[in-house]
C-alpha cells in the first residue's frame, strides 16, 4: 500500500539503526516488566510477530510479543521485513494513542484510520490485552520521578516535532497536488 504522504527518507536511516534498535528493545523490556499482566495474556501467541507500520515515517516495527524471542525492533523502509502474522498500519499519533488507550481501536478501523491485515484472531488478542493496560509512556519509561519528568518532556517534544513536521507534509502535499481540472465554459445561451 502507498503512504498517504512522502515521508522523510533521510529520517529512515536513524530511525532504524543500532541506537533505535537498542532504544526499541529497552523500551519494550520496560514496558514488558510494568505491565507483566498485559504480557502473560499474550503468552497465548506463541511466537507470533506484528509489523508494525506507521504510515508516516520511513520506518516500521516488528514487535514480537511472546515467545522465544520477544521485542521491538526497527525495519527501514526499503528493507524487507521478516514475516508477521498481521500488519497495523496507520500514522505514528493513532498508533501511539492506540497503545495508551487515549483512542478506540474500532473508531480508528471503521474510520480507515488504521488499516489491519493478517490473521485477525491474533490482533484481538494483542487488542485485549493492551485495552485496559494503563499504559502511559511518559510514566511507564521514565522510571524515577525526575526520570518521569525528563521522559515526559521528551515525548511532548516529540509529539510536537511531529505534529509540526506531519502539518508541514500535509500542507507541501497540498500544494504540490495538481489543480483539480475545471469544466470547459458553457457555450453561451442561444435561443
Amino acid at each position: 500500500m502507498a503512504r498517504a504522504l512522502p515521508p522523510l527518507p533521510l529520517l529512515g536511516q536513524p530511525l532504524a539503526g543500532p541506537a533505535a534498535a537498542r532504544l526499541c528493545q529497552w523500551a519494550f523490556a520496560r514496558l514488558r516488566r510494568r505491565h507483566a499482566a498485559a504480557f502473560d495474556r499474550l503468552e497465548t501467541l506463541g511466537g507470533k510477530a506484528f509489523l508494525i507500520d506507521p504510515s508516516d515515517l520511513p520506518v516500521r516495527f516488528l514487535l514480537r510479543p511472546a515467545g522465544d524471542n520477544p521485542g521491538l525492533a526497527p525495519i527501514a523502509e526499503g528493507q524487507v521485513a521478516p514475516p508477521a502474522a498481521a500488519t497495523l498500519r496507520a500514522p505514528l499519533g493513532a498508533l501511539l494513542a492506540l497503545l495508551e488507550g487515549r483512542v478506540d481501536g474500532d473508531s480508528l478501523f471503521f474510520s480507515r484510520q488504521l488499516m489491519i491485515e493478517g490473521d485477525m484472531e491474533a490482533v484481538l488478542i494483542l487488542r485485549n490485552a493492551v485495552d485496559g493496560a494503563g499504559i502511559q509512556l511518559d510514566a511507564d519509561l521514565g522510571g524515577s520521578p525526575a526520570g518521569r519528568a525528563i521522559t515526559g518532556k521528551a515525548i511532548a517534544l516529540g509529539r510536537r516535532w511531529y505534529g509540526e513536521i506531519d502539518g508541514l507534509l500535509h500542507l507541501l502535499a497540498r500544494a504540490a497536488a495538481p489543480a483539480p481540472s475545471l469544466p470547459a465554459p458553457i457555450a453561451e445561451f442561444q435561443p
